[in-house]
């Protein structure tokens, strides 16, 4: 809370240096507000390429985050979230900010960041780095379907049998009153403290986002009925490979039965594992035929194998590319899963937290996957969850997804860059805004109108029960007389 009110105070002065908004030319450069300042690191990796890609496009582009770029960049200017101090201070007032054309934010589990975008009346682009939350449905004019769509939360796939879609039904609901009742209040109170009273709620403010992109792709996360303002761009973050280290090639050109990639990403710490887990992988590596690469943040490891490196960072991506690669051992985290959905490897998932759950049930839905819980891992169960991902099976269902994933009619980069700039040149584009976004969800399921059906057929059921009892009785009374 304190440092998202810190934000707040850094974007003020940019505010009061907001002119009056004219129609944009599209033949200039636009100038691009990005506003990140959620701290994981996961979650920008989806945003950096996108803020980048505009800004080589020619566009001038100003970022919010906690993670400015390490070689500064040409039309890419970072406003770096590294302390209340240096952020308080990081615009300079004798420059002309102007106004923005598009401000592009993340929804995530707050809505503050439309008080400013609201500041700045600017037409927002939303980006998730994750499959849609609950609460993005209603604000983009989509459908809830709890019966096949699966919550975030939850870790199920879109095949669900009726205990999993009772309990996906209430999660569903039951985390977007939360939302509502928690989180929009919070943000209301701070953006009202920050910009005056008069300010509308940011649950209202978020029904003006023109277009959400999201870090999916159907041929990994499945199909879902989307409107056109919700736009998958899942794996925008694979760009072209970099060559490996020599000794790195080396030993993934000359693994001659293949090699087994361990990494769980950027925030696990592998070495934190309890020794009875790490030694159960070690023992199970030592009876691979296979090299392995594992990502572990120590210079050593006990006991270790020959076939097994350790390795404290990872080109992960231009290793699963690698032909030798059989085999992705993943905490299943939407990037990996995203890169390997991309290179065509086999994974075993062992999710942690958070939507890795939902991704590993996507991955063995998909038959590219399957599913060693963390509590399970032993020497044993890593075994036959190896060897069940290198089966024929997996691997085959593997390349399928691989080549939906990688084929689109529009690569995810450029498909970003599109929708920006025709948001801006068209003032966030009204007419992709469905009439959805107003209906009390109770209209938009046609509730009303099933209540209404439903009450006639009760009245007419009701009255032909009343006649039919009537007549039975008036038969009765008849029949009694004669007695």
């Amino acid at each position: 809370m304190l440092q998202l009110r810190s934000l707040l105070a850094a974007l003020l002065p940019l505010l009061l240096l907001l002119q009056e908004h004219v129609s944009v030319d599209a033949g200039r450069p636009l100038k691009i507000l990005g506003l990140f300042p959620h701290p994981g690191v996961s979650h920008f990796h989806f945003f950096q390429p996108i803020m980048q890609g505009l800004a080589e496009a020619g566009h001038e582009v100003s970022v919010v985050s906690h993670f400015p770029a390490k070689i500064p960049t040409a039309r890419y200017k970072d406003f770096p979230l590294t302390g209340i101090e240096k952020l308080t201070n990081s615009v300079d007032l004798k420059r002309k900010a102007g106004y923005y054309d598009v401000i592009i934010l993340e929804q995530f589990n707050t809505d503050c960041m439309m008080g400013v975008a609201h500041q700045l009346q600017a037409p927002v682009i939303a980006l998730s780095s994750c499959s849609l939350m609950p609460w993005h449905f209603e604000r983009m004019g989509a459908p809830i379907i709890p019966s096949h769509i699966p919550v975030l939360f939850l870790g199920q796939s879109q095949d669900m049998n009726f205990g999993g879609r009772l309990a996906n039904w209430f999660s569903f609901h039951a985390l977007n009153w939360m939302y509502k009742l928690l989180s929009v209040p919070a943000a209301d109170a701070m953006v009202q403290y920050k910009f005056g009273h008069d300010m509308p709620s940011v649950g209202e403010l978020a029904k003006n986002t023109s277009v959400l992109f999201v870090n999916t792709h159907y041929s990994l996360s499945g199909p879902k009925p989307l409107p056109p303002n919700v736009i998958e761009l899942g794996g925008i973050h694979i760009q072209k490979t970099n060559p490996l280290s020599a000794d790195l090639q080396r030993l993934l050109d000359n693994a001659e039965h293949g090699v087994i990639l361990i990494s769980w990403g950027s925030m696990i710490r592998a070495n934190s594992l309890s020794p009875e887990k790490r030694d159960g992988i070690v023992r199970a590596v030592a009876r691979l035929k296979q090299q392995v690469i594992w990502k572990w943040e120590n210079e050593t490891l006990e006991n270790k194998p020959p076939n097994l490196h350790i390795m404290k960072w990872l080109p992960q991506r231009d290793i699963l590319c690698h032909p030798n690669v059989k085999v992705f051992m993943t905490h299943a985290g939407l990037m990996g899963s995203s890169e390997a959905a991309y290179c065509g490897v086999p994974v075993v998932a062992t999710p942690m937290y958070g939507d890795q759950f939902l991704n590993a049930a996507a991955l063995v839905q998909r038959d590219m996957g399957v599913l060693l819980h963390y509590e399970d891992i032993g020497e044993n169960t890593v075994m036959r969850a190896l060897k069940r991902a290198l089966d024929k099976k997996h691997v085959d269902a593997a390349k399928l997804v691989s080549h939906s994933f990688k084929y689109r009619p529009q690569q995810a980069l450029q498909l970003a860059i599109w929708w920006v700039e025709h948001v801006a040149h068209t003032g966030g584009d009204p007419l992709l805004k469905s009439s959805a976004v107003e209906l009390p969800r109770f209209v938009y399921y046609s509730l009303d109108c099933y209540a209404v059906v439903g009450l006639i057929l009760a009245m007419v059921v009701g009255s032909w029960i009343a006649l039919i009892r009537r007549c039975c009785g008036k038969q009765s009374n008849k029949k009694n007389k004669r007695d």
